[in-house]
């Protein structure tokens, strides 16, 4: 089918449709993967079985228990049993057991691939757009009908193009890159629209900076976002596949089909963090130096990549963390756990005094290995920093990059990672 002069994302539906289709339009689309975990599949199987449905396509389908990486409780260790013994029953193949976050497998995972429509019961599904691929959450009702019919339905989004260009600073993070695009979006800057990126950059962003981005384009209110296939993309598929790289689907971009564009020259940015309590409470991180900390929390689908590991062993290496301050880390998956233990990352995190989780997504949503007390003041890579999220309602959460979170490690405070990086 030949296309028109499309957005990225309306290329990808026209493709997929096998019809040339425009923002605005709901169409009705085959999935080509669906992902569910023990926190929400269960909302969706007491339906499921209810109704007595047949799978549409069990190879089609990850599984993931993350969130309850053990269960500490009674209830979530039910609600565990429920998904796995639906896995069980219908013979699903892709059961990864406490084997890292949902989000982070999608990455890792083959069938994930440019142009390709990845769903999931979960909202920061987004972050899989970082190959080129339309990645987004669904809710239980409609993971239902996918998992029945093996599709689902769609009002086409329309795309912000978002364009990187310059050189970072070295201590700058994609995470950094994220929050500054939160600082001008807001909350609901991007609703229901689609971040297109596209890495022009003098160093590139690498494969865990744009998952980051992805991943954060959820708290923008994106119904997707998605970078631009290149040869990071090719360079990444190739190691994760085996050498065996498919196709990038074509894609002829009209620049004037966009609602905006923004132009981002990365050396303009420097380490950035979310105050209390909102994404989008974006400010330097030196306008919040010395504010005192009872915990560094690094780890969640926005912050646990092998990027994020590296980046803490150089700047802890040889360094104690503070008297007192708990600090944790929760590797994304077991890939990166590996990765970093064979790097000698965790070796230099561990002398340091940082204490190593298995992998999960811990205490970002107040479920364990890190949850805060009354009171708590947390530094961290994770997604959210609403009222509550971590902990108590009192405490307080500033997001922040690894390396902003491993230089206040130190310290004891918020400390910016410029002030540090000198002494290395």
């Amino acid at each position: 089918m030949a296309l028109s002069t499309l957005t990225q994302l309306e290329s990808l539906f026209s493709t997929a449709v096998g019809r040339t289709v425009h923002a605005g339009e709901v169409v009705e689309t085959s999935v080509d993967l669906v992902m569910g975990h023990d926190a929400t599949l269960a909302l969706a199987i007491a339906d499921f079985e209810r109704l007595s449905c047949s799978l549409w396509d069990n190879s089609r389908m990850l599984i993931a228990c993350d969130h309850f990486a053990p269960p500490v409780r009674s209830d979530h260790a039910d609600l565990q049993k429920s998904v796995l013994q639906f896995a069980a029953r219908h013979q699903v193949p892709d059961l990864h057991m406490y084997r890292g976050i949902c989000h982070q497998l999608l990455l890792e995972d083959t069938r994930v691939q440019p142009g390709r429509i990845v769903v999931g019961a979960d909202s920061h599904t987004l972050l899989a757009g970082a190959v080129g691929c339309f990645a987004t959450g669904l809710g239980a009702t409609d993971i239902l009908g996918c998992l029945v019919t093996g599709k689902t339905w769609f009002r086409v989004p329309e795309s912000l193009r978002v364009t990187f260009t310059g050189r970072r600073k070295p201590w700058v993070m994609g995470r950094d890159l994220a929050l500054h695009l939160l600082g001008r979006l807001g909350e609901s800057g991007a609703s229901y629209q689609a971040l297109e990126m596209w890495d022009g950059t003098k160093d590139d962003l690498a494969m865990d900076s744009r998952a980051a981005i992805c991943c954060m384009a959820t708290e923008m209110g994106a119904k997707a976002a998605l970078f631009t296939p290149d040869e990071i993309t090719r360079d990444f598929l190739q190691r994760r596949d085996d050498d065996i790289l498919l196709p990038f689907p074509p894609v002829a971009i009209d620049e004037e089909r966009y609602v905006d564009s923004l132009d981002i020259d990365v050396g303009n940015v420097d380490s950035l963090v979310a105050k209390p309590h909102s994404p989008a409470n974006v400010c330097p991180v030196a306008e919040v130096k010395g504010t005192p900390l009872d915990e560094v929390f690094i780890g969640s689908c926005a912050g646990g990549r092998l990027e994020d590991f590296a980046m803490a062993a150089k700047l802890l290496a040889g360094k104690t963390v503070a008297r007192g301050l708990k600090v944790i880390a929760v590797p994304a998956s077991v890939t990166v756990q590996r990765q970093a233990i064979a790097l000698g990352y965790f070796q230099l995190l561990s002398e340091a005094g940082v204490c190593l989780c298995n992998p999960s997504c811990g205490a970002c949503g107040k479920l364990d290995k890190g949850v805060l007390a009354t009171g708590d003041t947390v530094l961290s890579t994770s997604t959210r920093n609403f009222q509550g999220r971590m902990g108590p309602r009192d405490s307080a959460i500033y997001l922040a990059s690894t390396a902003t979170c491993a230089a206040s490690a130190v310290t004891g405070y918020i400390t910016p990672p410029a002030d540090v990086w000198e002494e290395l």
